[in-house]
Parts: structure tokens; C-alpha cells; sequence
């Protein structure tokens, strides 16, 4: 796989399952898999461990990806969500067809 090396740790391009928690407010990223079936067999034992620490969880998702960080709170979190909201109004990338 690709690699990408940021503040001295390597994130991979690849499937990531995106969680959303409201308690702690906190964007997850849990990967990289090789294959999207792989992260959605996954998906559930991640969702259960944030469960048991208590965390509200409103959204999930998988993408392919390659995330510059793994945890996003407050800030960083307000500014990867206004980037988001940017990049989706002027492109989209239907990852399915990269398999």
C-alpha cells in the first residue's frame, strides 16, 4: 500500500471506518484495510469497544482514504469538517470503483 509519513507516523492509503461520537465529540479513523469487506467485518468490534467506554455514537462510514490524522477533536475536528464541506460541494469520488 501507499504510505504517507506525518509528525512521525504513517497512515496508509487504503479502507478506513469513520466513527462520529457526540460523548466525547471526536472523529475516529480505524484502518487501513486492504478490502472494504474486510473494514465492514470490522466495523462492528470498534463500534462495541466505544460503546463500552460509554461514547455516543451518530455516525459511521467506510472510505477509501489516506487521513492525515487518526483522532480529530475540537479544532481539529471544526476544521476537517469545514474542509469536508468544501471538498464535497466541488468534487466526489466514488470509491467502489477503485476496487
Amino acid at each position: 500500500m501507499n504510505q504517507i509519513t506525518i509528525n512521525n507516523s504513517t497512515y496508509e492509503l487504503g479502507w478506513w471506518i469513520e466513527i462520529l461520537t457526540t460523548q466525547p465529540l471526536c472523529l475516529y479513523y480505524f484502518g487501513a484495510f486492504t478490502t472494504r469487506q474486510e473494514a465492514e467485518v470490522q466495523q462492528a468490534g470498534f463500534i462495541e469497544d466505544l460503546l463500552q467506554e460509554n461514547a455516543q455514537i451518530v455516525w459511521t462510514n467506510i472510505q477509501f482514504l489516506q487521513p492525515n490524522q487518526i483522532t480529530l477533536i475540537g479544532n481539529d475536528l471544526r476544521s476537517h469538517i469545514n474542509g469536508f464541506r468544501k471538498a464535497s460541494k466541488t468534487r466526489r469520488v466514488d470509491a467502489t470503483q477503485l476496487v
